[in-house]
């Protein structure tokens, strides 16, 4: 773990993300870095006729003492030119990040990183997203994470192992079900199965949901996550990213993981690629 990055563009819900990043990099004691990426909105963004580094610096320096002072931690703080959807996860890799902590101001936004176009952000990096609405952190302790048969599964549990004992959260899976697949329950408890097996080996605390005989047909599945996720006042949701599904020439649809993360209740969203870690748990 190095830093905790959070793109800033000194609106209100990003100051959300930096209160989320400041207690959790408090509690894994490393800093907190401030990232503006200049581009044609920073000039009406802080009232700038002519923009250059070092007055976005000199913006981001006065941000960063203040907010040091404010939660007793280390705020460093940079302004690179370029492009919102590369730059970000440059930066990430740069400052080696531990993990980027955006806000989102819903389906648009003032930089386009805080809105739609945020899911192509979190798809371009390796480094696992928080995405945050417009709520304070409260310590992530329920985090709820959706299961299904796809072949993100394996690498989904165990992530959720991991952030349960980083955040000693307990985790409540939300299991899809199926009734018109016969196959489908069959599979799904298989896969619950190993789950709980794996979960109980690691000494994660768990809550399962599961009614096999659900409809589907009146509420998605994403749909049911987020009911569920409301319903029992979860701090966060954690999700796989489906990068196979990234339209990278409309990203003002609503696929399934972005409907999560602009979901209605303003629940953060923890929003992580498929990829493999390098963390050995009991049964992997």
């Amino acid at each position: 773990m190095s830093v905790i990055l959070v793109p800033f563009d000194f609106t209100e819900v990003a100051h959300y993300a930096v209160d989320h990043a400041a207690h959790i990099a408090k509690d894994l004691e490393i800093p907190v870095v401030l990232l503006h990426i200049i581009n044609k909105d920073t000039r009406e963004l802080l009232n700038i006729y002519k923009v250059t580094n070092e007055l976005v610096n000199e913006k981001l320096k006065e941000k960063a003492d203040e907010l040091s002072a404010q939660y007793g931690i280390e705020f460093q703080y940079e302004a690179r030119e370029g492009s919102i959807f590369s730059d970000i996860a440059e930066a990430s890799e740069d400052h080696n990040a531990f993990l980027v902590v955006m806000g989102t101001h819903g389906p648009r936004g003032i930089q386009n990183f805080f809105g739609s176009y945020a899911r192509r952000v979190i798809t371009s990096s390796k480094v696992p997203f928080i995405v945050v609405q417009k709520k304070f952190y409260r310590p992530y302790k329920n985090i709820v994470t959706p299961l299904d048969d796809t072949l993100e599964s394996r690498q989904k549990i165990k992530w959720a192992i991991y952030v349960s004992k980083l955040f000693d959260a307990t985790i409540h899976l939300k299991v899809r079900s199926d009734k018109i697949d016969p196959i489908y329950p069959v599979k799904i408890r298989t896969i619950l199965s190993k789950v709980e097996q794996l979960f109980k080996a690691n000494d994660v605390r768990y809550i399962v949901d599961y009614k096999e005989n659900e409809d589907e047909s009146s509420k998605k599945f994403t749909e049911q996550v987020i009911e569920y996720a409301h319903n029992i006042d979860a701090d966060l949701i954690l999700i796989m990213t489906d990068t196979d599904h990234v339209n990278m020439f409309n990203f003002m649809l609503k696929p399934d993981d972005e409907t999560i993360i602009f979901n209605e209740y303003e629940i953060p969203v923890m929003a992580i690629n498929p990829r493999e870690i390098n963390f050995t748990y009991v049964g992997f």
